[in-house]
């Protein structure tokens, strides 16, 4: 059966499908119970990852132009964090989001909002900039510390470009002037978890190759990080003292572990583990 094909970041040709079959995967169980096949590098929101939902899950009908705001991409425990110390302004938002179809919780105050994020892997956050006590920047700088990745928005009735700059420097994706447009809300906010999504992804992906990685032995480890660097069996042999037949069998153990067909595949995934959103 002919199929289409293209070519992913692993130099090899691959469509979506187990390279010994025709038939698309119905899960990701299925398809980490294949053995050397290529996975599919970009994935349809445009993240280079491996083995995500979009992948199946009935999903091939539908146009790249919806990911990642599909549902199948949304992550678990996924939340918007309104943080506002005015009651009616942050009910408002809350109510406004909700329309939008996304989960979503209010938070008083900074230390509120720190007791509640700490869990949540995709999302984003509205803030406003002049929180009593600790304030939105500090809040944000916090969170590039401790390592809390959700996109941040903040939302004010006061704008100066002083402000503006510095919740922009810190990282804040936009920042939205009190009264704003529903449809300028909607736009941020669908663009936040967007961004989300896609890091989500990433890292759910970078967590499953690195978990690939982990059922090498050490010698299989070596052999697979010098196939990475271009290094051919006989030069492998070599550094390493063992004989060509040896380092054969240690490469065809690699290919098999990380579900890979090529050289050029267990290179990109030994980057893969590096790259960031």
């Amino acid at each position: 059966m002919n199929v289409h094909q293209k070519q992913n970041i692993f130099g090899v040709q691959t469509n979506n499908r187990i390279a010994n079959g025709d038939a698309e995967p119905e899960n990701e169980s299925s398809l980490l119970k294949s053995t050397r096949w290529s996975y599919e590098g970009i994935m349809r929101c445009g993240v280079q990852a491996y083995l995500r939902p979009c992948l199946f899950q009935g999903c091939g009908s539908m146009s790249d132009a919806v990911f990642p705001m599909s549902s199948v991409c949304e992550a678990a425990g996924e939340m918007v964090f309104v943080v506002d110390g005015d009651h009616q302004s942050r009910n408002a938002a809350i109510d406004l989001v909700e329309s939008f179809g996304y989960p979503v919780t209010g938070c008083a105050n900074a230390a509120e909002f720190q007791a509640k994020v700490q869990l949540c892997k995709s999302g984003c956050v509205l803030i406003d900039p002049f929180l009593p006590g600790i304030d939105g920047l500090a809040v944000l700088e916090w969170m590039n510390i401790t390592g809390v990745t959700l996109p941040v928005i903040f939302v004010s009735e006061i704008q100066d470009t002083s402000t503006v700059v510095r919740c922009m420097k810190e990282g804040a994706i936009d920042f939205l002037q009190k009264p704003f447009s529903k449809i300028l809300f909607q736009r941020a906010v669908n663009t936040a978890i967007g961004l989300s999504r896609k890091r989500n992804c990433l890292n759910e992906s970078r967590n499953l190759v690195n978990s690939l990685l982990e059922t090498l032995t050490p010698t299989e480890r070596q052999v697979a990080e010098l196939i990475s660097h271009g290094y051919s069996t006989k030069n492998i042999a070599s550094d390493l003292g063992r004989s060509e037949n040896t380092i054969k069998i240690h490469r065809s153990r690699v290919f098999t572990k990380l579900k890979v067909n090529s050289a050029a595949s267990i290179s990109n995934i030994f980057n893969h583990c590096n790259k960031s959103l």
